[in-house]
């Protein structure tokens, strides 16, 4: 499978890396936090025969850098916008995985124009929408980050992309109430995303669908991608 490899300059000088790969409609593809592109390597191929397939790796992730002292999806998302508007792409449909269906979320809060259908999986507007445990962890990491990066560059980087896990995205009840865009919201039944959180997004989302995966957790796109692809390519592919 052929693959271009691109790099989108930004006006503060960050190098956000992406890849196409396929023909047909345009396809996004999010990762996750602290993730790449790569998240999906068991979802292109596949994809790619129905679409043009983009998978970015976020500013600060991966392959792309971040000339910015800070970190937000307000960035990410308009990072994501001069992609489209570089590749002349219209209107596209967007997967986002875990922070990358946050990112997701608020690009279609920003640019609503620019969406046609939206899959999130495993999603959380408010930090209190993924479970405890989870939260307990990622705020111990936080305050380890936050000392070691007093002599420490990486773990100053590395800071700021945790930093997103520890703050509500921004998209309130009411925002995703004017979502106009088709969405499919999709969870595996043992997520770290409580799942009242997930029943929550797709009761706001005007039209949205909830599907529940059994025997999957946070990364099943990785560890099932056969049910994965197949319920993503039967909502996508829906007149």
């Amino acid at each position: 499978m052929e693959k271009q490899k691109k790099v989108l300059l930004t006006p503060d000088n960050s190098l956000i890396y992406y890849e196409i790969s396929g023909s047909g409609f345009p396809l996004f593809l999010l990762h996750g936090n602290g993730g790449s592109g790569k998240y999906f390597e068991k979802q292109v191929p596949e994809f790619s025969h129905y679409f043009t397939v983009f998978t970015v790796d976020s500013r600060g992730h991966a392959r792309s850098t971040n000339a910015s002292d800070t970190l937000t999806f307000d960035q990410m998302a308009a990072d994501l916008y001069l992609i489209m508007e570089l590749e002349h792409v219209a209107k596209a449909n967007i997967i986002g995985f875990s922070d990358g269906a946050n990112l997701a979320m608020v690009f279609a809060k920003k640019y609503p124009e620019k969406l046609h259908r939206l899959v999130l999986n495993a999603g959380n507007t408010v930090v209190k929408g993924v479970s405890l445990p989870i939260r307990m962890v990622t705020a111990i990491q936080y305050v380890f980050l936050k000392i070691l990066s007093l002599f420490n560059k990486k773990a100053k980087k590395y800071l700021l992309t945790v930093r997103l896990m520890m703050r509500d995205i921004g998209v309130s009840k009411s925002d995703l109430q004017k979502l106009s865009a088709k969405t499919l919201v999709i969870v595996g039944k043992y997520d770290i995303i409580k799942r009242v959180h997930s029943i929550y997004l797709a009761k706001e989302i005007p039209n949205a669908s909830f599907i529940l995966v059994p025997n999957q957790g946070h990364s099943f796109a990785k560890k099932d991608p056969e049910t994965f692809n197949r319920e993503i390519l039967t909502f996508l592919q829906e007149k």
